[in-house]
């Protein structure tokens, strides 16, 4: 965004709505990153993110009936010994 307009004696809006995403300030993502979540997407293959491989496999509801699981198993073999 330019800092000018072209008209003459007028000057630029202050940004009062960000329309940034996220948390962060849009400036701490331009001196980070550059702007990376705000471009298309680098992968200019045919195959798959990774992100989408992950979520086909385990679904949330999954992982915390594993978790769960897990936690149960760790108590039960717990409190025979006690």
């Amino acid at each position: 965004m330019p800092d000018h307009d072209d008209a003459p004696g007028r000057r630029r809006l202050l940004p009062l709505l960000d329309a940034h995403r996220g948390g962060r300030s849009a400036m701490t993502c331009r001196y980070r990153c550059a702007d990376a979540c705000a471009h298309e997407a680098p992968n200019t293959s045919d195959n798959a993110y990774f992100g989408d491989i992950v979520e086909a496999a385990v679904s949330r509801r999954g992982l915390l009936r594993g978790g769960a699981a897990a936690a149960a198993v760790v108590v039960g073999a717990g409190a025979p010994g006690t």
